[in-house]
């Protein structure tokens, strides 16, 4: 069976495509690669893909064919020190957090984009491996609320 390595890219639907691929490029640091008012579309990257998120306004309307969905998640590329930077960046830009929470193998924050789709960010604590898997499948599903400074990384930092 042919098996899939990772997520490609999240496709979402929003009001204004080129208002949300700035808010994008902003908070989360992502390229535009290309973007259309007349399709209207955007097509952002964070490293050298073609794209990681596409976005396409549909206006007012809050979906399309009544599909939606919880979250969509981003690893941080640094350390817990890395992710504190981010919550207070979240902060000064007067986004909307909905909690930060330990998930036993990573750290996650919660917060919502202009059209309220929920993202995370997180710190991988445990490196992704069949120990990751293990220990997830051992401790369970979690999502504990936590504050920043009770974070701690593998080496109790």
């Amino acid at each position: 069976m042919t098996r899939i390595k990772k997520l490609g890219h999240v496709v979402l639907y929003v009001r204004d495509a080129m208002a949300s691929a700035d808010w994008y490029a902003d908070i989360l640091g992502m390229d535009i690669v290309i973007s259309s008012p007349h399709i209207p579309a955007a097509f952002l990257s964070f490293n050298d893909r073609d794209h990681d998120l596409a976005l396409f306004g549909i206006g007012d309307r809050r979906s399309v064919g009544g599909h939606d969905f919880n979250h969509v998640s981003f690893e941080i590329d640094g350390d817990l020190d890395d992710l504190r930077a981010f919550h207070t960046r979240l902060l000064d830009r007067s986004v909307r957090i909905t909690g930060v929470v330990d998930h036993g193998i990573s750290y996650g924050i919660y917060f919502f984009d202009p059209d309220g789709h929920q993202l995370e960010v997180f710190y991988q604590r445990i490196q992704p491996d069949s120990a990751a898997k293990r220990a997830f499948a051992e401790m369970g599903i979690l999502a504990t609320p936590i504050s920043l400074d009770d974070m701690v990384d593998d080496q109790g930092n």
